[in-house]
């Protein structure tokens, strides 16, 4: 029967995962709509694929050209073209019209958070809208979610830029050379502990997880021989991150474990 020695880990699995500043894991992509608009500088959401991930009920009215959007004890009516709007019977003005394109409705995004009792908040650099109600979040893009997904190219490159990275004794300006692939908070944490702790040479890739456009992971894990008959398995979690218009490591953890027969 075989016996697991842990003898060098920097944290539990779960601890990786839930405890990371760099990442939650709680969203997804059920969460991210990405056809909102922008017009006369307000961010416009899609009415009914925006209420649906808040688990409201949509009804459509054909004569009367109205919507009505129910979410627990609020009910929001909207007509369209018009910016009049009636919030559990009391008057509620918009922004700008309720109305529809290619056969969707859209309402702005700040209205509709504020009539649910939540936020909005917009991003220039993402252009996205990020509205939230209660505990629940719901991300809004002007740019369809796959222009953001990192290339293999550019997972290889990062990939072997970590590699580089277990001992930075060889590089004299460890900042002008990690600086295309890895944030600053990110060779900060390096340069404080003289390359990334406990990283070995891994080359084998594993899918990439995306949580938002902006935020994404890898788990990778390979057995290594130690001593005559032991085995150590590496475990390295990679989380990345989308800033200056590019992807970059914003974060590495690795775990090892030696198994005993």
């Amino acid at each position: 029967m075989k016996k697991t020695i842990i003898i060098l880990t920097l944290s539990l699995v779960c601890t990786l995962i839930i405890g990371s500043p760099a990442i939650s894991f709680a969203n997804s992509f059920t969460n991210m709509v990405d056809n909102g608009k922008i017009e006369n500088g307000r961010m416009l959401i899609p009415l009914r694929s925006v209420s649906e991930r808040f688990d409201s009920e949509v009804v459509w009215n054909q004569e009367k050209k109205s919507i009505t959007i129910t979410r627990g004890k609020r009910e929001l009516l909207l007509h369209i073209n018009s910016r009049d709007a009636l919030l559990n019977t009391a008057a509620f003005s918009l922004d700008v019209p309720a109305k529809i394109y290619s056969g969707t409705t859209y309402i702005p995004a700040r209205a509709f958070a504020e009539a649910f009792g939540g936020t909005a908040l917009w991003s220039q650099q993402e252009r996205k809208a990020t509205i939230t109600i209660g505990q629940e979040q719901v991300y809004i893009y002007t740019e369809p979610l796959k222009s953001w997904r990192m290339s293999q190219e550019r997972i290889n490159v990062l990939n072997e830029k970590i590699n580089e990275a277990t001992d930075l004794s060889s590089y004299s300006q460890i900042r002008t050379h990690f600086r295309p692939y890895f944030t600053d908070s990110f060779i900060n944490k390096i340069i404080h502990s003289n390359g990334i702790e406990n990283n070995a040479i891994l080359t084998k890739m594993a899918d990439i997880t995306y949580s938002s456009t902006t935020l994404a992971r890898m788990h990778q894990s390979a057995y290594f021989e130690s001593g005559p008959i032991n085995l150590e398995l590496v475990d390295r979690y990679v989380f990345y991150k989308f800033v200056d218009n590019q992807w970059k490591v914003d974060d590495v953890n690795v775990g090892r474990q030696i198994i005993v027969p």
